[in-house]
């Protein structure tokens, strides 16, 4: 019996009448309703993102832009129904743009401190906007939330894979002074890890929904146990106080009673770093770093420059020029290791009254929404999750501003970027969390058996 074989010509004729079939349906569904569209793509853009933040420097200058293209798209068709529309307090990223403009304006090298301010445009000022059009419902969170612990669970393999091969399994970085790297090339990655575990803690609540407290202890530790492995071996101080700070504050955000008992897993975790890891917080250690000697020169820069600052990025260029030198640190490092003082010493001060009532502006008026909404879901025992996940994200940005008090400097690329990106599903969150309070009231007045709306569809 002979052979069916089809042609090469016939081949391609079938795939382009696919590709055209496919392009038919796509070009249909942009035409039937064309913000959604836009909102999916953001959607999903925003979420890979956060996902494979870790990847390296290509995918966090290609993600931002591409979201941003369906953020444009999503304002020009849905513009009533985004939250940048009906947010209150956007007037705060008006703050945020003055800080960036005096640091430039003022600067002593205006050219230098423009470039060293634009380059965070695609990666980091653009996400808050991206972020806060990505949360809709309780559904969203959840996503959120996954991707989260799945660039965690990556980060860590890749953590632990380096530390028995000696090199990352993603670009080949090797270990840096014996700490661990992962694949951003420098132990910093402590802190990225510590940032990305803050609200991949929102895990529980999710597994907690439909499994007893045992198989979720179980599924937690497995999936995040090699972000942890991850944070121990990067060595990183200011990582880990910052995830036992965000420990202490969840029992304060989420109890109208406080105990000590909810203070001991925070302990118990700075005790274990401290009693494997002595030499890294060791008094001796402590009072040596060059942090304090850091810390002087920028004080000594911003009485140079009191009220308009040095500008941004001229940490190193101000330092020497005014013949200051570090203690432990060589003359070219870029930052104090300090964010309120890179900020106070680049902005002057008041630049840095503006960056303040713009970070802690949206922390504050988040907070106080957030609250007492929290604390009526976890009494009610009910199965929605939504506002323990905005928690979650709330103290992903507190997180950030904890681990600045001894980490980095404010336009620090991926730093900034993943801070922004926080601050906007916290903003979003609880901007739509309010409007569909004020939606189902609507709903009641009319039917008073409606139910509440948040938690969206039963898909993770």
């Amino acid at each position: 019996m002979p052979k069916l074989t089809a042609s090469p010509a016939g081949a391609a004729q079938a795939f382009a009448g696919a590709v055209r079939m496919r392009y038919a349906a796509l070009k249909a569904r942009i035409a039937a309703d064309p913000g959604r569209f836009c909102h999916d793509g953001l959607f999903w853009t925003f979420w890979l993102s956060l996902a494979s933040f870790p990847i390296g420097y290509g995918v966090r200058e290609a993600l931002p832009p591409a979201a941003f293209l369906f953020l444009l798209g999503y304002y020009r068709f849905s513009w009533n129904e985004s939250v940048l529309a009906r947010l209150s307090v956007r007037w705060l990223f008006l703050c945020l743009f003055g800080m960036a403009v005096i640091g430039i304006v003022f600067s002593t090298n205006v050219w230098q401190s423009f470039l060293h301010v634009g380059r965070e445009v695609n990666k980091a000022f653009i996400l808050p906007f991206v972020a806060m059009e990505c949360v809709r419902d309780e559904k969203d969170l959840r996503r959120l939330v996954w991707a989260s612990v799945i660039a965690c669970f990556w980060e860590g393999m890749d953590g632990i894979w380096q530390a028995f091969t000696g090199r990352d399994f993603i670009l080949g970085y090797p270990l840096h002074n014996g700490r661990l790297t992962g694949s951003l090339a420098d132990y910093c990655v402590g802190n990225y890890i510590a940032l990305a575990l803050i609200p991949a803690f929102g895990l529980w609540h999710i597994l907690r929904r439909d499994l007893d407290r045992p198989t979720t202890a179980f599924l937690c530790a497995g999936l995040l146990w090699p972000a942890f492995f991850l944070l121990f071996g990067a060595s990183a101080r200011s990582g880990i106080l910052a995830v036992a700070a965000v420990l202490i504050l969840w029992p304060v955000m989420g109890a109208r009673r406080i105990t000590w008992k909810r203070f001991l897993w925070p302990a118990a975790l700075v005790v274990l770093f401290c009693l494997f890891q002595p030499e890294r917080f060791s008094p001796e250690r402590v009072a040596g770093d060059g942090r304090w000697s850091l810390w002087s020169i920028g004080w000594r820069i911003t009485q140079e420059y009191p009220w308009f600052g040095a500008g941004a990025g001229r940490y190193s260029d101000t330092l020497q020029s005014l013949a200051l030198l570090p203690a432990k640190d060589p003359v070219t490092i870029s930052h104090p290791h300090n964010v309120y003082l890179d900020i106070l010493c680049s902005h002057g001060v008041t630049g840095f009254a503006l960056g303040m009532i713009f970070l802690f502006g949206f922390l504050l008026w988040a907070f106080l929404h957030l609250r007492p909404r929290l604390l009526d879901e976890i009494e009610s025992h009910g199965n929605t999750v939504y506002w323990r996940l905005t928690a979650w994200f709330w103290l992903g940005y507190a997180g950030w501003l904890i681990n600045g008090i001894t980490g980095h400097d404010f336009y620090r690329i991926w730093w900034l970027a993943l801070a922004m990106s926080y601050l906007g599903v916290m903003t979003g969150a609880v901007a739509n969390g309010l409007r569909a309070e004020e939606e189902d009231l609507k709903k009641s007045r009319q039917k008073p058996q409606a139910a509440p709306s948040l938690r969206g569809s039963d898909a993770p």
